[in-house]
This record gives structure tokens, C-alpha cells and sequence, in this order.
């Protein structure tokens, strides 16, 4: 039967070659690259030919073993990849043929369907173009085949101890996936000497561990039933076990492992200790030996995989798809037996699932139990899941995994875990503002030589790394910018919450009255108010979070409330807050996205506030109280504890405050709007940059409607020397000359500053640091940019984009931006690209994008750009998209003070 595999894809192989040979020949000139890939594929194929055959021939004189079952399944695999590709292959060549035939010199013009709904600025390109990424993908494809079977020999082959790791969520069959590929292995006895699974689990103990291990690789091997009659007995090797020590079952454990090839599945580790506790009794012995491990941890998967031959696999939950499939086959058989009254429920209730299977297969289960199957019945489950997890057997399983998750946290992290439960299911969750909202709390307290937000930030990263949390939005710089909840996991700390009388939670499926004193008070889109709304009840509310619109809450009588989330909420008016002027213990408040065109004038009297959120909102002006608020750590004034002070406007009124900026000797965030031009408003704010040149890592800089006033920039005697984000707008003319000592700028954006290409680039060029630079419109007086070698040695992100009616011309030579990945074009209406060349030579591009408007004229540079990604070696993807711009002044909000960006 494999005879007959190898032989289906020799023989498609062996047509294709012809075929390619002929193209070869005939098509001495090819576009940009595909000669080269055409015959970078035919040397592959021969190479998968020459494999093989070499196969075939082995087979004819071996003897089938136990042990080929595996690696047979797994050439039948790749030769079945084999030839796929090879008939692919095929159809793009016959299709080239058709398309071009023998001719060689019509190349360059014609119509191209490629990017034919984007753009029409490629009409020149012909087909021969199409053909050359298909050929491109088919190249891809071929050499990861090639790769993967190579990797296969390689592994087969390699002898030193591997570690595999799978992590991640409790529940995602991380278990299931280890014993599967445990017993598979086994079965085959010749392929490992000893196996054993071992569970560490939380309550880690290195002696149970190390005892269990030995009982199954040498009891197997111990049959005192087997002795003959008169010979002496065999002595058990693990007699008396019980009484030995670590030292001793160590010793023992790589006695036994020694120059032995060995398969171990250590499942469940929960710590870095335990695995170090247990690796070093696992000897390296060159043979070829295993360890599987699974945790949900990602730090535990890295620290138990050190070498470059080991590997760590992140396991995902399942699709859509396959999440539908496993759920109907448990309690229907199969999809197609599915009710269709039940199908809306279903999807419903399998979002809630999140791909988990265990989730899945709990919920499957005790849906199945339920007779009848009727609609009311399915939607009594999930509206109910929170206590159907407390009282059904069917879900005791799924609530014992996750709950281990939970209870392994130490008793800070259990509390700011317990705390999200306040927020909806499926709710998008700012990492930001709940980090500042665990520091109102009191959650989170200071340590040596870090900052509150730090240790907070320190424990949002080890949910992270724990996998209890999910990563929705992700910043360049890997950073969690929001995130959700698992709602399974969800509906278990909801539990446990409202049992401790942590949270109490009005609206959704949560319409009892409370009958303990309310705590933190969090209402969901239904919830009724009115039933909490008495004094006896809201005295004790310590947090308030509304996440509906709805009947409004006497805020005065909060007296002891610390946090107050309002925001989205658009029944809040102005006279709303009059009454929040009088909660004394108030430290957050966010009136984010609601309707509030003004603070009061008592806003002052909240000596304790810390965050003051009012972005998104009518606020443009700031009462003088503002200026009392001493602890405010996001906001303006004589406010020592500021850090970040997101975008101020510098008005005819508001001038008279730049002196206090440099006030703020912990701000690490500053942006700054001006719309005055005259000297001593400059001057103030230069002296106020002075005072925070030790302090200050962001500065944003805009001039409204004129020129920055430069000499007064350029006298800034001490330079901001921890700079490491900087934002320009308004006329410079040239770099301020202490420009070249920002050696730890990593960003720069720059707009209508006219600098200098031939003086001010090269200074940009050798800032040793600078990892994204955003060059907008008027950046410079010239839009011709040459890069030599060896200039932006760390740039990862280049933005250019035209202005009006200009025209851009890029060059970049060899050895230039050795490190940049993404290159970003945008073209004003009537602006034009005449030259774009040297993209070959950026060797760690990855992604080019390319951004017109209607009358751009950009054919011959994107015609260049297409040969030269295909000829650079990263291939990297080229994106064209067509769009409407809109205008600067359109996209501006006038928002006179915003904190800092979530």
C-alpha cells in the first residue's frame, strides 16, 4: 500500500518536471523572480523525487515492524502534500503557457486583475504578474513541505532529551492531548524502554512524585510470579521506598533512566519549582529521550523548555466550528440532528462555552440528561449556569478545573481576580482602568523600588501569564490593552463574589434584593435601581459601576464611596454631580463617554481623588478647583502627584497656568497644544520643560495654526535625556542642536515641521534607539529620501505620507534599516510617487502598505514595487488600499484636558 502512495506521487511529480524543464527553456526572460522561483521549484521537486525513490527502494527490501505504523501514517500525510503541490503546480504552469505562450517580450502592460477592486493604478501589469505570486505561494508551499519533512528526520534523529510543553486555560484538553499521545506511544513497547504519566498537580510533593514515577517504569519490569521453581526470589528493587528520602529516590530514578531511552509525561505542573525539583533525577543520556509537560502557567512552559531543540505549544480553544460539531454530537449524534428551535439557544449557550471543551462537554452532558429537549428548558440552563455549576454532578468536573486555577492564586491576586467579576459577560475590560481602579480599591500597595501602578501592572501580568484571562487587544509592544473573562470562569467568581458579599450585582439574571450591606455595587443593562435605591442600602457602597443606561442613583448618599464608574452612562447630567462634590472618600471617578459638558466648581473639595477620567466627553474648560486637588495623579495645576498629562490647550485663558507645569515633578507624560504665539507663553513652557527634563519620557508638542518658536526650544539647556516618545506639529525649520543626545528616543512623529532632508534626516538617522518613525505630511521641505547603509540601525516602523500635489521619491540603499519590518506609504489627493527603489535590500521587511487617493499617479513605482518584494528574500506582503482622506481639522476634537490614553 505505501508502495502504491509513493509510486501515485513519483508519477506527479515526474510529469511536472518535464513540464517545468520546457518553461525553463522556452521563457528566457522571466518577471522579476520567477525564473528563479520556477527553478528553485524544479530543484525542490527533484529533491522530493530523488526521496522518493530512495523510499520506494528501501521498502521493497524491509520487513514490516511495529514501529513503522507511526512514520507510515506520517509519509502517507506528506506524500499526499507531495503531490497536491505537485498538481497545483502543474495547473499554474499549463495556465502560464496558455496565458503567454512562447512570446518574451510582452511584458509591462495590459490588464491585471491583481488588486483590480482596490486600486486601479496597476493596470499595466499583465498576467505574467498573477502567475508570479501564484508561483511565489507554490514556492512557499513546497519548501514548507520540504521543511517538514526534513524537521521529521531531524526529530527522528535527534538524540538529545526534548521537552515539549503544551499550555494553556483550564479545560482545553491539555490532558487529553498528553494521555492521547502517551498511549499511542506506548503501544508501540519498541520505541521508548520506560514510560510513565505522572500528575505533580498544586500540593507539589517531590518524594510522592518521584515515587510514583519509579513504581511505573520498574514494577513492569518486576514479576516475582515468573521465578522458577528452585531458584532464589528476585528482591523487589523498591522494597521499603516508603522510608527513603529525596536524595535517595533521586539517585534511584536516574539509575533506573541512565543510557535508557525514556518517555515522561509530567502533567499539571503548577510551579517553576516543582519543575526544577524533578528534572535534575532526568538524565540526558543522548538516546532520544521525552518529556511532555502540560501547565497552565506560560512562564512554567518556557522555564521547563531552555533548549533550542525543545518546544512550546500554546493550546487554543476550539472554533466555531469545531466547537458546534462536539457539542451536537454529544447530545444529538451529529449536527444534522440538531432541532432547529434549538440552534439560536445553542449558539448562545456555546459563546458562553468559549471554545472550551471541557465547558462543552460538562454543558453538552447535562443538556442530554435534561428530558425532552424543550427551548425552555435549554434557556433555563443558561440563564441559570452559575448555580447549575454549584448543584449539578454534570458540571462538577468542569468546576473543579477551573476552580484549581483560582485557588492556586496567592491572596492578593485572589482578590483583583475576584474583582473583575463587577464587569458584564463579554465585556471588553481596559487594562489601564482597572489597574487604577485596584489602587483605589486598596488592592495593591507599593514594594521597594517599584511604583504602586508597576506592582499593579505586576499582577495583571501574572493573571496573564496564568491563562485565566483572555487577550483581546494587544499594543505593538505586546502590552494587553484590553481583555475579557472566560464566561464560564466568569460565572464561577461571580459565585464566589456575591457568597462573600463582594460584589452584589443588579440586572441581567442578578434581580434579588440584597440582604447583606452593599459592598461594591455594579449594575448590568435590566437592572432595576429603584429596589436598592434607600439610603440604609447605599450608605455602605464603597464602588459604584454602572454599565447601563438607566434610573439614576442619589450619589449623596454614598458617603464612603471610593470609586465611581459612570462612564457610557448618558443619563448623567451636570447637576448630577453636585451631590459627588460631597463624597469626601471618592478616589476614582470616570465620567468617560457621558454627556457632562462642565465639572463643578466644588470639584476641589475631592482631596482624595486620584483618577479623574474625561475623555470623550463636552468638558473644554476646567474649573479654578481643579488646582486643589493635590493627590490627583491624571490631571493639572498645583498637582505634584501628576504622571501623565495626555493633551492640554494653551489658550488666551489657560496661558497663565504653563508656569505650573513644572510644578509636576513625577510627570512622565506631556502633551501640549498651543494656540497662543507669543514669546512669554513660549518661554514659560521651555522653563516648565527644564524643571521636567529628569522626569518627562513623552512629549507631545503642537503649534495650532503657526510655527513653533524654535530659539526658544533650541536654548532648552538640559536635555531630556530619558526622552523616549516625541510628537511634533507646527513649523521647526531644523532640530533643536540637543536633538542628537535623545539616545533613548524609541518614537517620533513629525508633521508641518519643514526640517531639512540633507541635515536634520541624518541626525534622525543615527539616533541610536528610534524604533518607529511617523514622517506626515510637510515633515520636511523635500520629499526626496536617500538611505545610506548603516542608517536607522533599529528602525522597525517607517511612515511616510505626501502632502497635496507633492511628489515623493524614496530610495533606499544596501545595508540601510537593517531591522525594519513595516513600511507605510499614504498619498494626499493629486500627489504622486517617482521613485520607490531598493525595497530588495530591506531584508527584514515584512509588510509594505500603500495608501492613494483618487489622482495619485503611482503606476511605474508600484510596478517596481511588486519585482523588488518578490526579488527582497523576507517576500513581504504588499498591501495597496484605495481611500477617501479626511482632513486634519476634521479629525480634531476639541478637548482642552484629557488623562492618560487607556
Amino acid at each position: 500500500m505505501e508502495h502504491a502512495v509513493v509510486s501515485a506521487a513519483e508519477g506527479s511529480i515526474h510529469t511536472l518536471l518535464g513540464k517545468l524543464g520546457t518553461i525553463l527553456i522556452q521563457q528566457a526572460q522571466l518577471v522579476g523572480g520567477v525564473r528563479g522561483q520556477l527553478q528553485y521549484l524544479k530543484d525542490e521537486l527533484e529533491s522530493m523525487m530523488a526521496f522518493l525513490q530512495d523510499l520506494s527502494e528501501k521498502d521493497e527490501h524491509r520487513r514490516p515492524v511495529a514501529e513503522d505504523a507511526a512514520k507510515l501514517r506520517q509519509v502517507k500525510i506528506w506524500m499526499k502534500q507531495v503531490r497536491e503541490v505537485a498538481y497545483d503546480v502543474e495547473d499554474c504552469i499549463d495556465g502560464f503557457k496558455h496565458h503567454v505562450g512562447n512570446s518574451s517580450n510582452n511584458y509591462g502592460r495590459g490588464s491585471a486583475a491583481f488588486f483590480h477592486r482596490i486600486t486601479q493604478l496597476l493596470r499595466t501589469i499583465r498576467v505574467r504578474h498573477q502567475i508570479a505570486r501564484q508561483i511565489r505561494e507554490l514556492e512557499t508551499r513546497a519548501t514548507n513541505i520540504s521543511d517538514r519533512n526534513s524537521r521529521w528526520l531531524m526529530e527522528e534523529h535527534t538524540q538529545q532529551l526534548r521537552v515539549i510543553s503544551l499550555f494553556g486555560f483550564g479545560g482545553l484538553g491539555k490532558t487529553t492531548l498528553a494521555m492521547t499521545a502517551y498511549q499511542s506511544l506506548s503501544a508501540t513497547s519498541a520505541c521508548f524502554k520506560y514510560q510513565a504519566f505522572a500528575t505533580v498537580s498544586q500540593k507539589f510533593d517531590v518524594k510522592v512524585l518521584m515515587s510514583d514515577i519509579l513504581r511505573q517504569i520498574i514494577q513492569p519490569c518486576y514479576h516475582p510470579g515468573r521465578v522458577r521453581t528452585g531458584e532464589a526470589p528476585i528482591e523487589d528493587p523498591l522494597k521499603g521506598m516508603e522510608n527513603w528520602d529525596v536524595g535517595q529516590l533521586a539517585n534511584m530514578l536516574r539509575q533506573q533512566l541512565e543510557n535508557k531511552k525514556y518517555l515522561i509525561v509530567l502533567d499539571d505542573i503548577w510551579s517553576i519549582s516543582a519543575w526544577e525539583g524533578i528534572r535534575f533525577s532526568l538524565p540526558d543520556s543522548n538516546n532520544g529521550s521525552r518529556i511532555l509537560v502540560t501547565t497552565r502557567i506560560k512562564a512554567v512552559a518556557y522555564s521547563c523548555c531552555c533548549h533550542e531543540y525543545d518546544r512550546v505549544y500554546e493550546i487554543e480553544p476550539l472554533t466555531d466550528h469545531e466547537s458546534r460539531d462536539l457539542f451536537f454530537k454529544r447530545i444529538f449524534g451529529g449536527a444534522a440532528n440538531c432541532p432547529e428551535n434549538l440552534k439560536e439557544i445553542s449558539a448562545k449557550i456555546l459563546r458562553k462555552c468559549g471554545g472550551t471543551p471541557l465547558a462543552i462537554v460538562s454543558i453538552a452532558g447535562l443538556l442530554g440528561s435534561k428530558p425532552g429537549h424543550s427551548i425552555e428548558q435549554w434557556e433555563k440552563v443558561y440563564g441559570s449556569l452559575g448555580s447549575e455549576l454549584e448543584t449539578s454532578p454534570s458540571l462538577e468536573k468542569l468546576k473543579e478545573i477551573l476552580e484549581l486555577s483560582y485557588n492556586d492564586l496567592p491572596y492578593q491576586l485572589k482578590t483583583c481576580f475576584l474583582y473583575l467579576s463587577i464587569y458584564p459577560e463579554d465585556h471588553n475590560i481596559r487594562r489601564k482602568s482597572l489597574l487604577r481602579r485596584w489602587i483605589a480599591e486598596h488592592f495593591v500597595t507599593e514594594k521597594r523600588g517599584l511604583s504602586v501602578f508597576e506592582v499593579a501592572e505586576s499582577y495583571f501580568d501574572e493573571l496573564v501569564n496564568r491563562s485565566i484571562i483572555q487577550p483581546v487587544d494587544v499594543s505593538i509592544t505586546g502590552k494587553v490593552k484590553t481583555f475579557r473573562v472566560h464566561d464560564v470562569m466568569l460565572e464561577i467568581i461571580v459565585s464566589k463574589s456575591i457568597e462573600k458579599n463582594f460584589v452584589t450585582l443588579v440586572g441581567d439574571q442578578h434581580t434579588s434584593v440584597p440582604q447583606e450591606k452593599i459592598r461594591r455595587l455594579s449594575v448590568h443593562s435590566g437592572g432595576v435601581v429603584r429596589e436598592i435605591s434607600t439610603r440604609e442600602m447605599l450608605s455602605h457602597v464603597r464602588s459604584l459601576s454602572i454599565f447601563a443606561n438607566g434610573e439614576i442613583l442619589q450619589f449623596g448618599w454614598m458617603k464612603v464611596v471610593k470609586i465611581l464608574d459612570l462612564e457610557g452612562c448618558e443619563f448623567v447630567r451636570n447637576k448630577d454631580l453636585k451631590n459627588v462634590c460631597r463624597l469626601f472618600q471618592l478616589e476614582y471617578l470616570s465620567l468617560r463617554k457621558t454627556r457632562i459638558m462642565e465639572l463643578p466648581t466644588k470639584i476641589g473639595n475631592l482631596q482624595k481623588l486620584e483618577t479623574l477620567d474625561i475623555r470623550q466627553t463636552s468638558i473644554k474648560h476646567l474649573p479654578h478647583g481643579i488646582t486643589n486637588l493635590a493627590r490627583l495623579e491624571n490631571l493639572l495645576g498645583n498637582l505634584v502627584s501628576l504622571t501623565t498629562l495626555a493633551e492640554i490647550e494653551i489658550t488666551d485663558v489657560t496661558s497663565r497656568y504653563i508656569s505650573e507645569l513644572g510644578k509636576l515633578s513625577q510627570l512622565r507624560k506631556l502633551g501640549v497644544m498651543m494656540f497662543v504665539d507669543d514669546d512669554n507663553s513660549w518661554a514659560s513652557l521651555i522653563c516648565a520643560l527644564e524643571n521636567l527634563s529628569s522626569s518627562l519620557c513623552s512629549l507631545l508638542l503642537w503649534q495650532r495654526d503657526g510655527a513653533i518658536n524654535f530659539n526658544t526650544l533650541d536654548s532648552l539647556s538640559r536635555t531630556p535625556v530619558f526622552m523616549k516618545s516625541m510628537n511634533f506639529r507646527g513649523r521647526l525649520g531644523k532640530l533643536p542642536k540637543w536633538f542628537p543626545l535623545l539616545s533613548s528616543l524609541a518614537e517620533l512623529t513629525l508633521r508641518a515641521t519643514e526640517l531639512s532632508v540633507e541635515v536634520d534626516l541624518q541626525v534622525l538617522a543615527q539616533l541610536p534607539c528610534l524604533l518607529y518613525l511617523r514622517l506626515h505630511h510637510s515633515a520636511f521641505t523635500s520629499t526626496e529620501f536617500r538611505v545610506s547603509a548603516s542608517e536607522f540601525p533599529c528602525l522597525k516602523l517607517l511612515v511616510i505620507q505626501t502632502a497635496v500635489f507633492e511628489t515623493l521619491k524614496v530610495r533606499f540603499e544596501e545595508g540601510a534599516l537593517p531591522k525594519l519590518d513595516r513600511l507605510e506609504l499614504s498619498l494626499f489627493e493629486d500627489a504622486s510617487i517617482q521613485e520607490l527603489s531598493g525595497i530588495k535590500f530591506l531584508h527584514s521587511l515584512k509588510e509594505v502598505t500603500v495608501c492613494t487617493c483618487p489622482g495619485n499617479s503611482t503606476e511605474d513605482a508600484m510596478r517596481n514595487l511588486m519585482i523588488e518584494a518578490e526579488e527582497n528574500l523576507n517576500k513581504p506582503t504588499v498591501t495597496i488600499k484605495a481611500k477617501q482622506w479626511i482632513t486634519e481639522e476634521s479629525r480634531y476634537r476639541n478637548v482642552q484636558l484629557t488623562s492618560q490614553s487607556a
